[in-house]
């Protein structure tokens, strides 16, 4: 048997989340096309006869950013690389290489982790990836690449092969019937952070934060969650909220609807927006 560590490396918005979810088998991270949707290394099960490798989402890197969170979510991807048996460095070949880019590239070059190259997007056609060539090109030191699609799961077996060939000996860090290592809360949290991000679209920036105040597993078989959702300006309270209360109601029912086809009980949800200015001083 084979057990390991296994970092998904790569700036933001590559697909690592997609890619962690498509590995593992179920959804243990979050997914939006906003950047810093991931703010905290997100551990992933994958279960196999072979054995179990255990993937670390990690933040993309936000260069320029003074902001804490932006500065906190480099320092991770610093602390993440230790105690790690293998790398994937996740490339996205439909957007130019930028200092982003380099920067993780001079931090997987001084490693001496083995390191796979995985191409994303392979399910789209190559006049849309200018910038396929360049990809292909990338040289980390790897031990092999190959060209993925997170969201069709083309090659990810090809991975897999390649990460239980170099893993070590070991017996598995979680049991069989556990994907990640989120517990219930966090997962919720990220959740509506989700939904939140997905109903907003580009109307809002980043700055959200969601806190679970309390769950409450009822005699009935259902569930009863409170939430808010923090910003840290009273015009973006207005936006999530939206008029008459539609956005707010949108981002409940559709965490609410996911929640209840999770868990197959019935969800009450209540949601709130607050205004919180230190939220990004808190998260450090």
């Amino acid at each position: 048997m084979k057990s390991g560590f296994v970092m998904l490396a790569g700036r933001s918005n590559v697909g690592k989340s997609t890619l962690l979810n498509a590995l593992v088998g179920t959804k243990v991270a979050i997914m939006s096309e906003k950047p810093q949707t991931t703010r905290h290394p997100v551990r992933g099960v994958l279960h196999d006869p072979r054995g179990q490798i255990v993937f670390v989402d990690t933040p993309g890197v936000f260069l320029g950013k003074k902001d804490p969170v932006s500065k906190r979510l480099n320092e991770m991807v610093k602390e993440n690389l230790e105690g790690i048996d293998a790398i994937v460095y996740v490339v996205d070949p439909t957007r130019e290489p930028g200092n982003e880019e380099k920067y993780i590239q001079n931090l997987l070059k001084n490693s001496r982790t083995p390191i796979i190259l995985a191409v994303n997007k392979k399910d789209i056609p190559a006049r849309k990836k200018p910038y396929l060539e360049d990809a292909r090109a990338i040289d980390v030191g790897q031990i092999g690449s190959v060209e993925i699609s997170a969201k069709t799961h083309a090659n990810l077996n090809l991975i897999v092969n390649k990460l239980f060939e170099i893993l070590p000996v070991g017996e598995p860090f979680y049991p069989e019937q556990q994907f990640t290592d989120m517990g219930r809360k966090e997962w919720l949290e990220e959740l509506i952070r989700e939904k939140a991000f997905q109903y907003l679209g580009q109307e809002l920036p980043y700055a959200v934060h969601v806190e679970v105040h309390d769950i409450e597993d009822r005699e009935d078989g259902s569930e009863y969650v409170q939430a808010t959702i923090y910003t840290t300006h009273e015009n973006h309270k207005g936006m999530i909220i939206g008029k008459g209360g539609s956005k707010l109601k949108e981002i409940g029912t559709a965490a609410r609807k996911e929640l209840e086809t999770v868990t197959g009980n019935k969800v009450y949800l209540d949601l709130n927006v607050k205004v919180d200015k230190n939220w990004p001083q808190r998260f450090q």
